[in-house]
């Protein structure tokens, strides 16, 4: 009898729908994720990779050629019930995730994902993830994709063997070939529900070798940027295990986008495709009737080196001794606070600062006092084992200011100025679209790409009624299969640790577009980012024409419930406006004895009006529009602004 939902599994409820957007989920993912540092080969698992046998990765892909598996036909329900009689004849518990996905019409899947449980012994809730997916469309597919899933099989019969720390699904998914529409609700349910991935090896076409004239046997494999860490320690397991046969990235540009892996890199968790795409050009049976064992699987020996590579990586992992996890370094009164996961197996940390110890201590936080604003400070922490062995370092933070953003902030790039605004590399230029000033991202790639514009830190206080992001947005990426490796988002974080999406920025033509989102959720924190991450991960093909990002007019604006400026900044200058509203003609008092800066902004930020050498004064409006404003001036440390309304 199928197991279909008698295990109750933290993973599973009830089934999702594949919709035509990204749905924007709050969740933290693992995309800072370390992994272990492995020095040696473990003999258990050289037993381990003994056992990966040919013979079965034979039989299973002989069985599975004899039907056309397309995801909506009675063939892949065939195929469903065959891998769950197998996963449960190795003696592990199993499940289906049962997801609708209309395709092709009025059908509806009703074969599903196949759930294969290890649980782990001292950390259940920590997860590792070999896949695969078992349909095929338009022929026998042995090579795609019942290799990969007798990789996965294979896998599961070894390591199902011996008893690991962590927990290990196998996962065969359905309806990778209609756009991943197995995989991708699969992974909005683990998203939601903040599941804890590790790391996920995709196996998808193991067994085409275009023959000796390409080269000696070699595995290559793809990541994302989000998954580098997790590719840089499977390269580097599978070549102390298995040097033979060496592990490189492909040579080729390409990242396979179109496979079980992007769903998870898309919500933030380290996945790896493992598979024979390095010589698909060379395939002549790819998708072919032809695509069977001895023409589409010709070399069951790179086969045998993709599962001994995987089996060796998850095992590796599954046991590991893990660096502290979710580092983050943020302000609090004034000094940067460091923080950390209690890291197990860990007798106390050792935390550096600009890669020199900065202190030990048994606690997973540090207050540093002794930091020089305006220079970049970098941290991590490691953690020391009882015998004195050192972890591989964390996920670093780096921290330019304790100085916090004076709000309300405008750019209109103008002036030049970013000052407030981290551009997390040199891919960020001040430029101009149409005449207007702004800042421009320009990329000669449609996939691979990681740009951020992450405003300086800030507090919203709790007299604030309503605050609001905005900025305007011309995108000219194009993405391929959107939405599946190609997304911007507007996020927000109060721990450095969980950045959380508020929005999906819109893909544009060459005319602008407004963004506006509301920080409402944070009125009150003391410790506030937000930030534009634009992030695409597929194949990386270079082309001779730019795709460009064009953002301006970009603020962080405000209504009070009283007067701020009487709170905030009484001690130091003060601003006041009057009448107001006005005709025209305001008077400017500020209490400063020197001169100082004055601009006047419209509602979105724009900046309309500036004088470097103002004093205390009238202020001449009338070449306004009737209409409101904000006055904001500058001491040179602080900057208050205060509403005016011209009539």
């Amino acid at each position: 009898m199928k197991k279909y939902l008698l295990i109750i599994i933290a993973i599973m409820i009830g089934s999702n729908i594949i919709n035509a957007q990204v749905e924007v989920i709050d969740n933290k993912g693992n995309r800072n994720q370390t992994y272990p540092l492995v020095t040696e080969v473990n003999p258990t698992i050289v037993e381990m990779l003994r056992q990966v046998d040919t013979i079965n990765l034979y039989n299973t892909i002989a069985w599975m050629q004899q039907y056309i598996r397309d995801a909506r036909k009675p063939e892949a329900l065939i195929t469903q019930n065959y891998l769950l009689d197998r996963f449960e004849e190795i003696g592990l518990d199993t499940y289906i995730h049962n997801h609708t996905a209309t395709i092709g019409g009025t059908d509806t899947l009703e074969a599903g994902n196949i759930i294969a449980v290890q649980l782990g012994t001292e950390f259940p809730d920590e997860y590792i993830i070999i896949s695969s997916h078992y349909d095929h469309p338009d022929g026998p597919g042995a090579d795609d994709n019942a290799s990969g899933t007798a990789g996965v099989l294979e896998c599961a019969r070894i390591l199902s063997q011996y008893e690991f720390k962590r927990s290990i699904l196998y996962i065969p998914f359905n309806g990778e070939e209609r756009w991943m529409v197995g995989s991708y609700p699969f992974v909005q349910k683990c998203a939601r529900e903040n599941m804890n991935i590790l790391g996920v090896f995709n196996l998808d076409m193991l067994g085409f070798w275009p023959g000796p004239e390409y080269g000696a046997l070699t595995m290559y494999s793809g990541y994302s940027y989000i998954s580098k860490q997790l590719f840089d320690y499977y390269q580097h397991v599978a070549n102390l295990y298995i040097p033979e046969m060496p592990t490189y990235y492909f040579t080729k540009e390409i990242d396979s986008y179109g496979g079980d892996h992007m769903p998870f890199n898309i919500y933030e968790y380290p996945a790896l495709y493992i598979g024979d795409t390095e010589y698909q050009a060379e395939n002549i049976h790819y998708h072919k009737p032809s695509d069977t064992i001895g023409a589409g699987v010709n070399c069951f020996a790179l086969a045998q080196g993709f599962v001994k590579a995987t089996i060796a990586a998850t095992a590796e992992l599954a046991d590991g001794w893990l660096a502290p996890q979710d580092f983050s370094a943020i302000i609090k009164d004034g000094e940067v606070l460091l923080s950390w996961d209690v890291a197990a197996e860990t007798e106390f940390y050792r935390l550096f600062k600009n890669d020199e110890l900065l202190v030990e201590t048994t606690n997973n936080a540090f207050v540093d006092k002794d930091f020089i604003d305006n220079e970049w400070h970098r941290y991590y922490v490691k953690g020391v084992h009882a015998d004195g062995k050192e972890s591989p370092v964390s996920n670093p933070d780096s921290v330019f200011t304790i100085q916090d953003l004076q709000l309300p902030v405008f750019y209109d790039f103008k002036d030049d100025t970013t000052e407030g605004i981290l551009l997390n590399n040199n891919n960020w230029n001040l430029s101009s679209y149409e005449s207007e000033n702004c800042l421009k991202s320009e990329t000669y790639t449609h996939d691979n790409i990681l740009q951020i514009i992450e405003f300086q830190w800030f507090a919203i206080p709790d007299t604030v009624k309503d605050i609001t992001l905005g900025f305007k947005i011309i995108n000219t990426n194009s993405v391929t299969w959107s939405p599946y490796n190609g997304n911007a988002f507007v996020e927000v974080t109060t721990d450095r640790k969980t950045w959380h999406k508020l929005a999906i920025m819109p893909k544009t033509e060459k005319n602008w577009k407004e963004v506006l989102v509301s920080l409402n959720d944070y009125i009150g924190k003391d410790y506030v980012q937000t930030r534009i991450r634009y992030e695409s991960s597929g194949e990386g093909e270079v082309t001779t024409w730019s795709r460009d990002v064009y953002i301006d007019d970009l603020f962080i604006n405000f209504e009070s419930i009283t007067d701020t400026t009487s709170i905030l900044y009484q001690d130091k200058f003060n601003l006041s406006i009057s009448p107001n509203p006005s005709d025209g003609i305001v008077r400017i008092t500020s209490g400063l004895e020197q001169e100082y800066n004055i601009s006047v902004y419209n509602i979105l930020g724009v900046k309309l009006f500036s004088d470097n050498n103002f004093s205390d004064g009238t202020l001449d409006l009338n070449f306004l529009p009737k209409g409101t404003y904000f006055i904001s001036i500058n001491n040179g440390v602080d900057r208050i602004s205060k509403r005016i309304v011209v009539r």
